[in-house]
């Protein structure tokens, strides 16, 4: 039973099983407290030491990661932390908001916000994205979120829908979309100014 009056005890009760997984990363036991290396770098020794905001921000060939949940980590580091403090830091540095996340669901504290609800209280040069059809967004949805992060999306594009609860393993801490992101939002007004889906990123 995995305690949830704080992310710190709710850390502490995931490790005391053995590893746990978020998004790209890999999260261990170990001597010195706690080692994270990327999920495919499992087992590897010869990783260099990592730094979270810098693995949080490039990808393997340097470039600049917008969406901190993109499929792209960088591999070939390591960060080993002494305590739970200083994971959950290092955690949230990497994936923003995940764990609060993570304990919000399981707490039952969770709200997800509708997309259209999302695009409908944009205001300035993004005002018109709220003219976004249900259809055009479902489209837009499955190209650029379902491709392109590992979030769990929680939210529906018209208000008033339900998803799904999402199943994930017990080691690991799941990578939740509450409300769909900026990025998104900007692609959909590109979408109304009639810019090609195949064309918008």
């Amino acid at each position: 039973m995995l305690r949830t009056e704080s992310l710190h005890e709710l850390l502490e009760d995931l490790m005391a099983s053995g590893p746990a997984r978020v998004g790209e990363v890999e999260v261990s036991p170990c001597p010195a407290g706690y080692r994270l290396c990327h999920v495919e770098d499992h087992g590897a020794e010869d990783l260099a030491p990592g730094e979270p905001a810098r693995i949080a921000r490039y990808d393997c060939s340097g470039k600049f990661r917008p969406l901190k949940t993109a499929p792209s980590l960088a591999r070939g580091w390591v960060l080993e932390v002494e305590t739970i403090a200083a994971l959950h830091l290092a955690l949230d540095a990497i994936y923003p908001a995940a764990l609060g996340n993570w304990r919000a669901q399981l707490a039952g504290r969770l709200t997800p916000v509708a997309l259209r609800t999302t695009v409908n209280r944009q205001t300035g040069m993004y005002r018109i994205a709220g003219k976004i059809s249900d259809g055009q967004a479902e489209d837009l949805v499955g190209r650029v979120c379902a491709a392109g992060c590992l979030r769990c999306r929680l939210w529906t594009v018209p208000e008033g829908g339900a998803v799904p609860p999402p199943a994930f393993s017990p080691q690991e801490i799941p990578l939740l979309c509450v409300e769909a992101c900026n990025l998104l939002v900007a692609a959909a007004r590109k979408v109304v100014k009639g810019i090609p889906l195949d064309q918008v990123e």
